[in-house]
């Protein structure tokens, strides 16, 4: 049996099969704000952050260390 007729019969035989995927899953489906501060997703939805703060995409704003709970966005 070759390697493809061994996988078709996992496969028949499994219960379930769990699909991992990283960020390029993301980014095939038009969700490119992550790291690009050109992306239009990102300016609808963070381009005010942008305009005040000057992060290139998502990642950048989220790991930033502001001076205060309340320009994070935290305050309690």
């Amino acid at each position: 049996m070759n390697k493809i007729d061994e996988l078709i019969k996992q496969i028949k035989a499994a219960d379930a099969i769990l699909v991992g995927g990283g960020s390029g899953i993301s980014d095939a489906a038009g969700m490119d704000f992550w790291y690009s501060a050109d992306s239009p997703l990102f300016q609808k939805y963070f381009g005010d952050f942008y305009q005040k703060y000057h992060f290139n995409g998502l990642f950048q704003g989220y790991y930033n260390h502001f001076d205060s709970l309340e320009k994070n966005g935290l305050s309690f």
